[in-house]
């Protein structure tokens, strides 16, 4: 079993335009630069993926990536906090609180971090994230090794344990 010990794993999803940019690519990349000023650098990002809204609804695709990331130079930022500033990033880049599973311009979410489990002020692992195969196959893509710190199944086995339609299909436009 491979430990997640020194890695961030960061989930990116969008399925509103955002006027400020003219594809997800550069937005994405935007966000990245974002990262890196408070203190994530990014190592490796995977492709982009197109997925159907979960729960299934008539709403607009939406665009997926995750992103492996560590500590820029020797910062050190502890779980809440970095959520705390991916919130302010959300906000900034044009996400309105709108709901629960509602079209968004941007969603950020911490998948693992370190491979920690729950913290008192943050559920670590994202409590979804093995549910949802625009995270999975993406996380994938960049560690074929990652197990889940909880649950201690890797990205295929959990992958294959998911019920239902979820339609994924690798963006060649933006990736």
């Amino acid at each position: 079993m491979k430990v997640n010990n020194n890695k961030i794993y960061i989930a990116l999803g969008s399925n509103l335009k955002s006027f400020s940019f003219r594809n997800i690519r550069k937005f994405f990349n935007a966000i990245i630069i974002n990262l890196k000023l408070i203190g994530i650098k990014v190592n490796k990002s995977s492709n982009i993926w197109i997925s159907n809204p979960l729960p299934f609804s008539s709403g607009p695709m939406f665009y997926n990536s995750v992103l492996e990331c560590s500590y820029l130079y020797n910062s050190h930022i502890e779980p809440d906090k970095l959520l705390k500033k991916i919130s302010k990033i959300e906000k900034k880049f044009g996400k309105k609180l709108k709901g629960k599973n509602k079209q968004r311009v941007i969603d950020i979410d911490i998948i693992d971090f370190k491979g920690l489990n729950n913290t008192d002020k943050i559920l670590l692992p994202h409590p979804r994230m093995h549910l949802r195969k625009f995270v999975l196959i993406p996380l994938f893509e960049l560690n074929k090794y990652w197990w889940h710190p909880e649950l201690k199944k890797n990205c295929l086995y959990l992958q294959s344990k998911i019920k239902g339609n979820q339609f994924l299909i690798k963006s060649k436009m933006f990736s």
